[in-house]
């Protein structure tokens, strides 16, 4: 028997989710990518479970997928599978049930672990970071099975990998680290710091069913039927950029974990196999636009008094409509501004934003259940002065 050959990033065919195919996937994908030797090991799976919502809808990675990776690592002689993340405001047991995944762990005899406490973690090099509070669960593990979805983002233009492992960090801390990290530019160095620093990782990506559109949460299913695997995971995002139509040259922080992972400003493609990107059919996929740096520096020669003004034209910023608003607070909750609040008039609900508050991280769209967020310009939308004197929880007057 020939050896089969190995790849940076391994890229295959598969169209659904039926579990003797992802057995033989899954087990084909490991080989190629060098999965590492897990005898006796505790393993911890980091799927992505963004919030509680159905499998279809895919939002998280599909319980089956979960479901392969677990026998995969069990039969490799793991001696212990965890399994957890943590969704930006709902509890995470909660949205395992809803999207199928905690049902799919204890079938296959793992434990479902909530990244409820922290401890600080230290970052190699990073650029941003020294040390990070990450999960405890980190403590209990001998290496991270990082399971993303491919999908698009609001804010960072393409999630994968790397934007995955951010859910290491416990709850609405993470929201803190986008008000520490409000320019697009600096949030991507920070999670590429976070990413690469996670010790003993490999990827598998769930890239059956994508995402397109509004993702993370808003978007819409893309049957791409690709799985993809690999030790690094910034080479993994790289490829997985490219299978769905994105130029990842333009996207900061896939760019930035690149040059960092190979050491230099310039580098081949990663290699991989058996597929090529090019074999990699995406055709009809609705990307997002690109961010760009270059709207601050046009700003700069605009006298002060039309800066806002211009500003509000030209920033993209979360919009909220009424009538598909349920009043769930998750978009308060997660607010790390505190730029919102909620008014409730003839049972309807009614969120308010404080422009100058925002700073345009789009975590309400992201965790909005009810897709009654979206993106876009709104140049009429001022910043709302009477709201300096509204509680951003809705309760009242603030002090």
């Amino acid at each position: 028997m020939s050896e089969i050959k190995r790849a940076e990033v391994a890229l295959l065919r598969c169209e659904d989710y039926e579990d003797r195919k992802l057995d033989a996937i899954i087990a084909q994908a490991a080989e190629i990518a060098g999965f590492p030797d897990v005898r006796g090991a505790t393993v911890l799976l980091k799927p992505n479970v963004l919030n509680a919502s159905p499998a279809a809808k895919a939002v998280t990675t599909h319980p089956a997928f979960v479901g392969a990776v677990m026998r995969f690592v069990k039969a490799q002689g793991a001696k212990e599978v965890l399994v957890g993340d943590s969704p930006g405001w709902q509890p995470g047991t909660l949205a395992a049930k809803a999207c199928g995944i905690y049902d799919s762990v204890q079938q296959h005899g793992g434990m479902w672990v909530d990244f409820k406490e922290a401890t600080p973690f230290p970052i190699a090099n990073g650029k941003k970071l020294k040390h990070i509070p990450l999960t405890t669960a980190l403590k209990d593990a001998d290496i991270v099975v990082n399971l993303p979805k491919l999908k698009n983002h609001r804010l960072m233009t393409y999630t994968g990998a790397m934007k995955n492992l951010f859910g290491l960090i416990p709850g609405t801390a993470k929201s803190a680290m986008h008000l520490q990290y409000p320019n697009v530019a600096d949030f991507g160095q920070m999670l590429v710091d976070l990413a690469l620093s996670v010790p003993r990782c490999f990827t598998f990506m769930d890239g059956i069913v994508a995402m397109q559109g509004e993702g993370p949460g808003s978007g819409t299913p893309y049957p791409l039927g690709i799985v993809i695997a690999s030790q690094r995971v910034a080479m993994l995002d790289w490829v997985a950029a490219r299978c769905v139509g994105y130029d990842p040259w333009r996207i900061p922080y896939v760019l930035d974990g690149m040059q960092r992972t190979v050491g230099n400003e310039s580098f081949a493609e990663p290699a991989t196999y058996p597929l090529t990107v090019a074999e990699i059919g995406h055709e009809g996929f609705e990307l997002l636009p690109y961010g760009s740096s270059k709207v601050g520096r046009r700003l700069v020669s605009i006298p002060n008094s039309l800066r806002t003004l211009a500003g509000s034209i030209i920033r993209l910023r979360p919009i909220f409509h009424t009538k598909p608003c349920i009043g769930c607070g998750a978009c308060i909750e997660i607010c790390p501004a505190e730029a919102l609040s909620i008014e409730r008039k003839h049972r309807s609900n009614l969120v308010r934003i404080d422009d100058g508050l925002c700073i345009t991280c789009f975590c309400c769209h992201e965790v909005c259940p009810a897709g009654a967020i979206t993106v876009g310009r709104a140049p009429l939308r001022l910043v709302h002065s009477k709201m300096r004197n509204v509680s951003p929880r809705g309760k009242g007057p603030r002090p």
